[in-house]
Formats: C-alpha cells, structure tokens, sequence
C-alpha cells in the first residue's frame, strides 16, 4: 500500500523533478515529442497528499509553484497521459486552460474542482458555501469533523449504524426531522446509504455531500441513484491509515471553497500536528538498522469481535502498518501475504525461526466507552492464545481503533515509536496522552480521559493473567 512517507518525500522533490522532465523535452525531443512511458510520468500521480487535479507539485496545496510547473510542461509539449495532475480542468490536454483553473483555485473563485477518488477515478466536486454531509463509517466522521467544527455553514445531517454508536464521541443529534437539525441515519447497517434517507436530505438542505470510502465496502449503489444528480457530491476519500493525511487534506480544500475558509485552515492544522509526530519519527528510524528493530506481529484472536478467528495481519494487510514504519519488524510474512490463520503452534515457530519480541492485538472496532475494558479484553485474548507457545518476555499490546485508524493514528505512532525504543532521545520527549488530546481538541472534542486507558501493554504476560 502507499506510505505517507513517500507522500512526504515527493512533495518535497515533485516540483523540481517535474520542471526538471520538461526542461529535459524541450532538449532533447524538439518540445512535444516524448515518450509516454513511466519515465515520463511524475511518480507522485497514483497517491498525492491533496489528491486535486491541478496539484501538479504533489504538496499539501494548490499555489503559484503548481502554476509554474504546469506552464513548465506546457513549454515542454507534455502531454496529459504523462502528467495527468497538472491537466487542471480534466479535459486531457495541457494548456494554458489548466493554469487558468489552477489561478482561479488560488483565488478562490474555481466553482467546479477535480479529483483523484480512492477507487482510483477522476470526479468533479462543485464548490459551495458551505456543505451538508452524510459521513459513512467512524474515520470519515472524524475527517469531515475536523475540517467543518469551527465552520457554522458546514454540517453532517446524515449517518449510518456506525456512526451513530460512535455518538457518544461526535455528539450529533439524531434523529427523525433534518428540517430540526436533526441527524438521519442512512440505513440500518454500517456502510449502507439508502435512497430515500438522501432524497429527504436534498429536500431539506437543497444539497449533500456524501463522505464514504470505496464502492467495494459502502454505499455501493450510490453512483447508480445519484451520480448524476447535480444536488449530489459522492466524494469517496481514504480515511483509513494508509490515506488519512491526503483524505483530510482533500475534503478540507473541497469543503474550504479552495483554500479560503475555515476548513481549509483547520486541514492545514492537522497537516501539521500530524507531521510534528510522523517526520522525526521516519527520520529516526531511518538511522536504525533492520536487524535492530523488534520483531512484531499485529493479530486478531478469537472473539476479540464477534466471529474473529486467530490471523496475523501480515505486511501486506493494510492493518497496523504504520507500527512498521515506526520501526517495527513486521515478521508475518513468514505466514504468508494479507490475513492469513494460524494456530498457537503456527505462532511458535515463527518465533524459533524468525524470532519474536511483541504481538498486537486487534480489537476491531472497539471506541468510545468501555474501549478500556475492551482493550484489556484483547490483551487477554492474546495471552490465552499464545501462552505456553511464545516467550514470556514477549510484549503483548492492544490499542484501541481510535488510535490506531483514522485521523487519530499520529497518538499510535508516538506509542510506537516510545515503546520500540524507550531509549532513544527524540521519541523520550513524546507523550502518547498529550499527542491524543491535541487530536480530541482539532477534531472539536476533548472530553476523553487520557489515551493510555485505551492502551494496554507488557511487557510479557501483564500481571495476574490466567
């Protein structure tokens, strides 16, 4: 999966590979003849931190340096194939249209932007003066809170099952009457958005803005009932670990009226709470050979939610790998690749073959109330499947989603980092806790008690386990 890590990097470097290519074109194939093959393309295009075409130096905004380079490629002869992020108004051409739309982004004044969806299609958003959202699963909710809470004319009105157990974190005000402020609930499952509940919604508000994932998981049929209904936005953004920078990014410029607003602002604020964390961290443990980072497994065991079964969550899973780059040794990829069973046995001879220092326990979806019980639950599960078979100097941690997924993952990455290497200077002036409150106070919420009654952790067997 994309790292935010090579976000970073390439929104350091785009810019000047991209003005440097065209230069390139200009020299050696007469300015417009170059070859449309990967060479040419900038490598930032397939996961941007603010996935809007126009974008064209991968960073978290739309400028004058996107201008300069889109003009770069145009004096190049690029072609839209090649670099699709600076073909601003999605026509498939390069032209001075594009610097146009983007000057208009900037100032404010662009009514129709584009951009990269999670299942990987181009969409349009219409820009409007404020926004009524539908926010489908617990991270979207927390996305779209933290770039509308300081925002009077932006709103959420709609939400499904999940969203409404989370309530008694967001505190929306369900209900059956939107013509009262009231929140609907979309459908009766989590991930189901039904017709007629967005129907009533457009009746009431004029327009939504639908907030979901991929078509694979929610809402599957939204595009069939509204995609061409112009009172409709089906913004599909990944807000789970492996996108949530560039998720927030991109709904905070869609809903800011490009940059000019109150959620573009707070977008921003998370930008960089976020890498006050992610970048020392990256560059500590750039330092740090493999052969010196423990030896991890994230997990999930029986009953930790209903119907789990024991996997490990490889490198390959999508679950959890942020611990890896917070310099973890994921060694699940002696089971094999995804989610992948295992028996208690299994589990002991990974650890004679490749060794074993810590196992994560995932206890999927446990927020909001209770997650303290929940979480020590999980770490007892753990112990009960692996006792016996592993090494009792073999950590096991839980923490709940709330730190793990979704825009409050940068807290997971201070744990990590902390618990990895209790020694290392940088990550000894972190505070797990303090990084979790200044999530709860940009989300627009801070009444949770400290993060660490949501974590639970060893070393080794905690204390009183059967």
């Amino acid at each position: 999966m994309s790292s935010v890590k090579t976000y970073i990097i390439i929104a350091a470097v785009v810019a000047i590979i991209a003005i440097a290519a065209a230069a390139i074109l200009l020299t050696n194939n007469g300015g417009g003849n170059e070859k449309e093959d990967d060479t040419s393309v900038d490598s930032y295009s397939s996961s941007p931190v603010l996935w809007i075409r126009g974008n064209s130096d991968g960073d978290k905004d739309i400028d004058a340096d996107d201008v300069r380079v889109i003009n770069a490629v145009i004096k190049a002869g690029g072609k839209a194939g090649a670099y699709p992020w600076c073909d601003a108004n999605n026509d498939g051409v390069i032209d001075g249209k594009d610097a146009s739309a983007v000057q208009s982004m900037i100032d404010g004044k662009a009514t129709t932007l584009y951009y990269k969806n999670i299942d990987g299609e181009i969409r349009s958003f219409t820009v409007r003066d404020g926004v009524n959202i539908v926010a489908v699963n617990k991270c979207q909710a927390e996305d779209v809170l933290i770039v509308i809470n300081k925002d009077p004319k932006s709103k959420i009105v709609g939400g499904d099952q999940q969203v409404r157990k989370y309530n008694n974190e967001v505190a929306l005000n369900f209900g059956t009457d939107p013509s009262k402020g009231e929140v609907l609930v979309t459908g009766t499952s989590n991930g189901e958005v039904q017709a007629e509940v967005v129907s009533t919604l457009i009746k009431t508000y004029g327009h939504v803005e639908i907030c979901l994932g991929s078509a694979g998981s929610y809402g599957k049929n939204l595009e069939n009932d509204f995609g061409k209904n112009p009172d409709v936005s089906i913004v599909r953004l990944p807000s789970w670990e492996e996108g949530t920078l560039s998720g927030v990014m991109t709904y905070g410029y869609l809903f800011g009226g490009v940059q000019k607003n109150s959620c573009w602002q707070q977008a921003e604020k998370y930008y960089d709470w976020y890498m006050s964390y992610y970048e020392p961290i990256v560059k500590e443990v750039a330092k740090i050979a493999d052969k010196d980072k423990p030896k991890i497994l994230t997990v999930y065991v029986e009953n930790c939610y209903p119907g789990a079964t024991n996997k490990v969550l490889s490198k390959t899973s999508g679950d959890y790998e942020r611990s890896i780059e917070c310099g973890g040794n994921n060694v699940g990829d002696y089971f094999g690749t995804g989610y992948v069973a295992f028996t208690p046995e299994d589990m002991a001879a990974c650890q004679k073959t490749r060794g074993l220092d810590m196992i994560i326990v995932e206890p999927s979806g446990i927020y909001g109330e209770g997650g303290e019980q929940a979480v020590k639950d999980a770490v007892q599960l753990g112990i009960d499947q692996v006792k016996g078979y592993v090494n009792e100097n073999t950590a096991i941690y839980s923490l709940s989603f709330m730190v793990t997924a979704g825009p409050g993952c940068p807290a997971s990455f201070v744990f990590f980092a902390k618990t990895f290497y209790p020694d290392n200077a940088v990550f000894k002036n972190f505070d797990t806790d303090k990084a979790f409150q200044e999530y709860l106070s940009l989300i627009g919420w801070a009444d949770r008690s400290d993060v660490s009654k949501i974590c639970s952790y060893g070393p080794g067997y905690p204390a009183g386990s059967s």
